[in-house]
Order: structure tokens, then C-alpha cells, then sequence
């Protein structure tokens, strides 16, 4: 066996606190969609509650350049804080049903903040 290829690289060690860190720098959709996926120690980490305590999920309006379903992807984000979300960011999109989901869900931590506008009644 190759000693080479069995060794993980040094910047595989870094402590858990400082992913999360580097991780939460990439937006919701790239989190859920690819970040995930690139290797287990990711993976592990974006289970994490505490990744999701602040959810961001603002866009510039036009959600016809959007390929994601958003209001699916902000969910799975809220389902993941698992109840510890105290930031959420929902401009541009969102809808009384979403926020209806959101609310019924932040049950450990009080939400600190809620950014809405350009909201439409569901």
C-alpha cells in the first residue's frame, strides 16, 4: 500500500470551527447543491445545525435566471438548522406559506432577524 495515497493532506486537519467558517462564505444553493458533495469531512459539517443558523437567500429579483427551485431549497436550509436559525433572508422571493413553514420551525433559538421584501401572498 502506497503511504502516499493514504495520508489525508494537511489542510484536511484544520478544526471543525474554521470550516464552518470557510463554508458559510458560499451561499445556500452551492452549499446544498455542490459543496456537500466534495468530500465526507464537508459532507459531516454541512449536516451541521449550526452551519444553518443564518440562512441567506437573498437574489437581485429576477427569478427567471434562477435554475433552483428556491422556495424547495430555503426548506431543506430551515430543516437543517434544525430548529437553531436566527437569521433569514428572504428578499425577493418567498411567500406566506414558506414564511408560515419557517416560523413553525425555529423552535430552540429566537429569531433574531427576518429580511422580507417583494414578498407575494400564497
Amino acid at each position: 500500500m502506497n503511504t502516499a495515497m493514504a495520508k489525508e493532506p494537511p489542510w484536511m486537519e484544520l478544526q471543525e470551527g474554521i470550516w464552518e467558517n470557510i463554508l458559510q462564505r458560499l451561499g445556500v444553493i452551492e452549499i446544498l447543491k455542490t459543496a456537500r458533495k466534495v468530500c465526507r469531512k464537508w459532507r459531516q459539517i454541512c449536516k451541521e445545525p449550526s452551519m444553518w443558523r443564518v440562512i441567506n437567500m437573498r437574489n437581485n429579483g429576477n427569478l427567471t435566471e434562477i435554475g433552483y427551485q428556491l422556495e424547495k431549497i430555503c426548506r431543506r436550509a430551515v430543516d437543517r438548522s434544525r430548529g437553531e436559525l436566527i437569521d433569514i433572508n428572504l428578499q425577493y422571493f418567498g411567500n406566506d406559506k414558506l414564511v408560515q413553514y419557517i416560523a413553525e420551525r425555529y423552535v430552540k433559538a429566537w429569531l433574531k432577524q427576518f429580511k422580507s421584501s417583494h414578498c407575494w401572498r400564497s
